[in-house]
């Protein structure tokens, strides 16, 4: 028992680990998985962010994306 639980909480850290914070136009925060981020363009990631922000907040119309990294 002692072994999942200490293997669960590993996993539970490494996907946090392996997310980064997306705040869509309505406030709320996303934690966006950085593997999906890793195999896209700049402008493939401002798209699927901008659809993530539409099915988030419906009705929020055009929405400017900015992505920072470094």
């Amino acid at each position: 028992m002692m072994k999942k639980t200490i293997l669960l909480g590993a996993l539970l850290t490494a996907g946090v680990v392996c997310a980064f914070p997306f705040r869509t136009s309505c406030g709320i925060v996303l934690q966006i998985s950085q593997t999906i981020a890793d195999n896209m363009s700049l402008d493939q990631l401002g798209n699927y962010l901008g659809a993530v922000n539409t099915q988030t907040c419906p009705g929020s119309g055009a929405v400017a994306i900015h992505i920072y990294y470094h």
